[in-house]
């Protein structure tokens, strides 16, 4: 019972933190970025992590179906990890030629980040899914080398190269302080820096959450289930559950584009609030003014009138 209301619970978090990532970027056009988008893609990738597979895990634990939408929903968000450490790569390692790389480089990654992940997930219905052929196991196999080693491999070397570019780039610059264009470029390379640390740490996150699914698989693959706790597979939904939670407010707190952003529609709501407050309070001193007959001469009271309309129009405003 505990663990079908946690579930519940995370299943709910999950789906409302990642949709507000989706909406800050749909309503924000500051925010509409190539890397945004692609975080807009693996934010997807965890609502569907929060609104149908911890679901149907729910109803139908042991389901053909769930299997399937596991293997889909998680290999999509390692392809999509993969597909934003790919775009920072060549924006960070080659600058020059990321603004032409770019365009092609979002539309590709949004096309393969979901195309490979249902394609391989569906390879199994050629075989009906018979766990005991041959073909299965070294399926399994693959899955696990090219799902989820081969990727982190790729993205761990990918972060060490960029944050060893970005530091060469810091070292050459940092004595460069008279002109504007060397603020500004080192400007940018702090900028990409905090971009990088903030992937880097969504990716190691990632990668401790699949660990319970890797030794899972692990275990069925060399036929030793003897060995897999009779929690784990509970705790493994729970480790995926966290990792897609967590995804959304590393963006919030870390990445500094949205945490513009938020403290912007933040300050402006204050603003607004001060506002009308301030519109309301003259409003009714102007009008308790009229009524007490303060204004004795029509021009006076037409001076009143046109205060309050005034005051009105500046709420609305």
């Amino acid at each position: 019972m505990y663990v079908v209301v946690s579930l519940s619970i995370l299943s709910v978090l999950i789906v409302l933190s990642n949709f507000c990532v989706c909406l800050l970027v749909y309503l924000k056009k500051a925010l509409r970025t190539n890397t945004n988008w692609l975080m807009v893609s693996l934010a997807v990738s965890d609502i569907l992590t929060g609104g149908v597979l911890l679901p149907a895990f729910l109803v139908k634990p042991t389901s053909v179906v769930t299997s399937y939408l596991i293997c889909i929903i998680l290999l999509s968000g390692v392809a999509n990890l993969c597909a934003v450490t790919y775009e920072r790569f060549v924006a960070v390692i080659k600058p020059l030629e990321y603004p032409f790389r770019a365009p092609k480089i979002l539309k590709r990654a949004l096309i393969l980040s979901w195309l490979l992940p249902i394609i391989y997930s569906l390879l199994p219905l050629f075989w009906s899914t018979n766990q005991t052929l041959k073909i299965h196991k070294a399926y399994m196999v693959c899955l696990e080398l090219f799902g989820v080693v081969v990727p982190y491999i790729f993205i761990t070397f990918a972060y060490v190269r960029i944050f060893k570019q970005v530091r060469q780039s810091l070292a050459m610059r940092k004595d460069l302080k008279s002109l504007r264009v060397h603020r500004n470029e080192r400007k940018q390379i702090s900028s990409d820096a905090k971009v990088a640390k903030v992937f880097s740490i969504v990716a190691s996150a990632f990668l401790l959450c699949w660990l319970p699914i890797i030794y899972i698989t692990t275990a069925k693959i060399i036929n030793r289930i003897e060995v897999i706790p009779g929690a784990l597979p509970v705790v493994s939904l729970f480790t995926v559950a966290t990792g897609s939670l967590v995804n959304p407010f590393m963006y919030a707190f870390l990445k500094p584009d949205f945490k513009m952003s938020i403290r912007n529609c933040f300050t402006k709501s204050t603003l607004t609030d001060t506002a009308l407050t301030k519109c309301n309070t003259e409003g009714q001193e102007r009008r308790s003014r009229l009524r007490t007959g303060l204004g004795n001469s029509p021009e006076e009271n037409g001076y009143f009138i046109e205060d309050t309309s005034q005051c009105s129009l500046d709420c609305k405003l």
